[in-house]
């Protein structure tokens, strides 16, 4: 009896709790399907709001319904709608938390990818657009997404995106395209042209890409090639003059000037041709100067012709004077120039260019002068007071030469030519502190810098401070240019400096020897042998130095006391 009435009140027990626990799961599901019911109103309800433009209200309902369930769908609609509104950080979080919950969705990297894009952060949306090509293989606008981020950012893996497209997806226009403009910029020519060729066999008769194809083709030494598509295009249009342009310089590429003349005989032939065509077609040839002498008839034969059919346009005297200038004809330059001024006075290319002329030939007075002049009619202009203040320099008034050259700076603070000039004009004013300023400033431009290094360290030499690194910038320099007189003199003056006379002749000598006619080298040479205790010597280079320069009296009196 006993052993019945336990398994009576066990069989009890358990169909009780059994009962129990199914009206606790029954309510747990009931809540469940109330709490979706929830998150569902408040996730079609932020739908709608989105539709109406409306995304601050659209979040605020989202965020409800993340109340009742934590779902992906819900942190990426957030996530867009904080993209929209420009909350960058706020929407990379919400969409973040999309693609961590559902890993394998595609959508949601997207999402991530875009928000990534849209604040500007390459870097991440290129490792979420590989995670996306990792999971979607032959998702095509993810790998030419990759690409174009990759071309901001390191174009030889964009290059290499690019040519993966096209093994998976065949020729495409746009890859194409990009590829050429890639191998152009790292100098690769060949794969350029080939590149080229598939998007022009995606479209034949586009203009611009044969154009470029000529193009590509001169830059790869090919100038036949290049013809034989810029004879194409010419018989399509005839008249087109920046094909004609290349065409002469393919024809110049080739020497045969003949032909290239010929192109700016039709240039000139042709009525509706401006000034500006007809001078930008001349441009062409005046490139080839300085490499190849024997088209200079032809294009001074050219500007000529132009001049004489717009002779109240300052352009024409200007690239002749401009020519003049390469070929060495400074006063054929300088008429030139002085016309360019006469017919355009605002135009500071004729002032300079005059003045320039001036300043080649020691004519620093003439250069002040004119520059002046130029002040009327055209204020702070840059080129204008670095002239002014070179050539105050060279007559000797370093006052006038510091004011011009601070302005010339204050126009071009990034100007290493006036940087290094008020370097030397401030060390001339005894301006030391000023003076190492600039050249400091002057070699962080430009460690390299031949001039600065020898300008600085002879400065240094001078005042008998720092010797070794004046040393070491004194021997780059003429690492540089190891038969430059005067850096010759300078390291061999910084010898003296140190007191090592037999190294400080042996570099001065190879200054004079070479040819040096300053009186400054010849006066350390003499001053060399004077503590090499050969007064013979040392006075006999002290005259020649007085000789160079009559008016210094600082010769005159070591040639008097027979000494230092």
């Amino acid at each position: 009896m006993k052993k019945y009435f336990f398994f009576s009140v066990l069989i009890s027990i358990i169909i009780a709790c059994g009962n129990g626990c199914t009206g606790s799961r029954e309510v747990k599901e009931e809540k469940k399907i109330e709490d979706r019911d929830r998150a569902l109103d408040h996730f079609i309800n932020g739908n709608l709001l989105d539709q109406k433009g409306d995304y601050a209200k659209a979040i605020l309902e989202y965020q409800d319904a993340l109340m009742y369930a934590k779902d992906p769908a819900i942190y990426n609609s957030i996530a867009k709608d904080y993209s929209i509104l420009g909350k960058h950080d706020l929407a990379i979080s919400m969409a973040r938390e999309a693609v961590k919950l559902n890993p394998t969705n595609l959508n949601y990297h997207r999402t991530l990818a875009e928000i990534y894009l849209n604040a500007l952060y390459f870097d991440s949306a290129t490792v979420v657009y590989e995670q996306i090509i990792r999971l979607d293989p032959s998702d095509r606008e993810a790998w030419s997404t990759l690409a174009h981020i990759q071309q901001l950012r390191n174009p030889a893996s964009a290059q290499k995106t690019y040519e993966e497209i096209l093994d998976r997806f065949g020729p495409d226009g746009d890859t194409y395209f990009q590829l050429a403009q890639i191998y152009a910029a790292s100098n690769k020519i060949p794969e350029a042209i080939n590149a080229l060729k598939g998007l022009l066999s995606l479209d034949p008769e586009n203009r611009e890409i044969k154009k470029a194809l000529g193009d590509m083709y001169l830059r790869s030494n090919e100038p036949d090639s290049a013809l034989a598509i810029y004879n194409e295009l010419l018989d399509i249009d005839f008249e087109n003059i920046e094909v004609r342009g290349a065409v002469a310089r393919a024809y110049l590429m080739k020497r045969d000037y003949e032909n290239a003349a010929k192109q700016f005989e039709s240039v000139m032939k042709k009525d509706s041709a401006t000034a500006d065509e007809q001078i930008r077609f001349g441009q062409v040839f005046v490139s080839f100067i300085e490499t190849d002498s024997a088209v200079v008839p032809f294009v001074i034969n050219m500007f000529e012709r132009i001049r004489d059919k717009h002779p109240e346009d300052w352009r024409p005297y200007w690239m002749l004077g401009a020519i003049n200038n390469i070929i060495r004809e400074d006063s054929i330059a300088a008429i030139n120039f002085s016309r360019v001024i006469e017919l355009a006075k605002w135009n500071p290319d004729g002032w300079v260019g005059v003045a320039s002329f001036y300043y080649d030939h020691g004519k620093f007075e003439d250069a002040i002068n004119l520059m002046h002049e130029a002040e009327k009619f055209i204020s702070d202009n840059y080129r204008i007071q670095f002239i002014l203040g070179i050539s105050y320099q060279r007559i000797r008034r370093p006052i006038e030469a510091a004011t011009a050259l601070e302005k010339a700076l204050q126009l071009n603070p990034k100007s290493l030519d006036a940087v290094s000039a008020l370097g030397l004009v401030y060390n001339e004013l005894q301006r030391y502190e000023e003076s190492d300023s600039m050249y400091e400033r002057a070699l962080q431009m430009d460690p390299k810098n031949d001039l600065v290094l020898n300008n600085y360290s002879y400065s240094l030499a001078e005042r008998g401070i720092l010797l070794d690194r004046a040393l070491a910038m004194s021997k780059e320099a003429l690492s540089q240019q190891p038969e430059n007189q005067s850096y010759l003199d300078t390291y061999g003056w910084i010898h003296y400096k140190m007191g090592d006379y037999k190294e400080a002749e042996k570099w001065i000598r190879k200054a004079i020897d070479l040819g040096s006619t300053s009186a400054v080298v010849h006066d350390h040479l003499g001053d060399v042998y004077f503590k090499l205790s050969d007064k013979e010597k040392a006075i006999e280079y002290w005259k020649k130095a007085s000789e160079y320069d009559p008016s210094n009296e600082t010769y005159k009196e070591k040639i008097n006391r027979g000494g230092l």
